[in-house]
């Protein structure tokens, strides 16, 4: 056998097969703007995936779980000191004095950030009119992290997240024992 045909059995011998968990999965049956939403979280995320199927199950997971944190945040429980201020935007109608248990530590500045970064989905928040910077004013249990990415089936849109977050281990008849209203302020 010459070297040729040896280099080119050696090259079919060991060529890689699709395997079906290679194979990409069937398209989730969905309208175009829903494809939208699916092709931005493609292209943001497909990467972390080992596969093309394990994406589009993580896909389907996060349209199901809709997880506040990402996939792979770990609880951060901590203390946070008195004098730590956060902002929390809120509905229209919503008081003051019952704040929701998500909140960040960064500057909100519009409701269009608010829905992007913080990734508030329209059902959990269908209107956002202010935000309240609250300051700690005991020492507060929270969970610290990232905001995790959400498919918004209203919109439908791919709200990315990114932005910080904590979530008050409180129950919410307790959370203003903890807080102090800083500063009101609209935003649109």
């Amino acid at each position: 056998m010459n070297l040729t045909r040896l280099a080119l059995a050696f090259l079919i011998a060991f060529a890689p097969v699709a395997t079906p968990a290679q194979t990409a999965p069937a398209p989730i049956a969905q309208s175009a703007a829903t494809g939208t939403a699916h092709s931005a979280w493609w292209a943001e995320q497909r990467w972390r995936y080992r596969d093309d199927a394990a994406a589009e199950e993580a896909y389907r997971a996060l349209a199901v779980r809709q997880s506040a944190w990402p996939e792979w945040h770990q609880n951060h429980v901590v203390w946070l000191p008195r004098g730590t201020r956060i902002q929390i935007a809120l509905a229209p109608g919503q008081p003051v004095d019952r704040p929701g248990a998500f909140a960040t530590f960064d500057t909100i500045p519009d409701v269009a950030w608010v829905r992007r970064v913080l990734a508030v989905k329209v059902a959990w928040k269908p209107a956002i009119d202010r935000v309240v910077t609250y300051e700690v004013a005991e020492p507060l249990p929270a969970d610290t992290g990232t905001v995790g990415p959400q498919i918004d089936e209203a919109g439908p849109a791919y709200l990315p997240g990114g932005g910080s977050q904590l979530e008050m281990m409180t129950i919410a008849a307790d959370r203003m024992r903890y807080l102090k209203v800083v500063e009101v302020r609209p935003i649109r």
